[in-house]
């Protein structure tokens, strides 16, 4: 009764939907628990049990110790926590877009089984699908944001070090193998 694309589409949408559905908290996880978004908090774990935290101003808390840092890092650290929080937004906007998706499928096979327009359908549903991946495409230009504050800061910060590694550099995720 569904066709392949239907099915697809619609398990996407309810594992995005699902995804979406936390413990009712503002928290996202990125890389594992790597980073942690809470609120207007972003928390790093790194090697050695280390954490951190980083605010919007750009401070670095340590293992509860402030960090100096220099202008460039702070305007670094700055861009890693903008990445993270970005990662956060356009994740709730994937996840509404797959509701979205959804809701078309759903649609779709009601079309198909009244014999409407399902070629119209489809288009919707393509269409629809579409947003999903333009909003998973922000996701990973946002962890490249991250990546590349993050590789400047453990060149030029020695007490980043712990936290060097938390983005790696594979981006099989973000390929456009279409």
């Amino acid at each position: 009764m569904f066709s392949r694309h239907s099915r697809f589409a619609l398990a996407l949408a309810a594992s995005l939907v699902l995804a979406g559905c936390g413990n009712g908290l503002d928290t996202t996880t990125i890389a594992n628990g790597g980073i942690v978004v809470l609120g207007d908090q972003v928390t790093l774990h790194g090697t050695g049990n280390s954490e951190a935290l980083l605010d919007a101003t750009g401070r670095l808390v340590i293992d509860g110790h402030d960090v100096a840092v220099d202008t460039t890092q702070r305007q670094l650290l700055q861009q890693y926590y903008q990445g993270a929080r970005a990662v956060r937004e356009h994740g709730v906007a994937t996840g509404k877009a797959g509701a979205a998706v959804a809701v078309q499928s759903l649609k779709n096979a009601a079309e198909h089984v009244t014999g409407s327009d399902s070629e119209q359908a489809d288009a919707k549903l393509d269409t629809a699908t579409r947003r999903v991946d333009d909003e998973a495409n922000k996701i990973c230009l946002d962890i490249g944001q991250i990546r590349a504050a993050q590789n400047r800061l453990a060149d030029s910060l020695p007490a980043f070090k712990p936290f060097a590694r938390i983005i790696d550099g594979d981006d099989s995720d973000c390929s456009d193998d279409s």
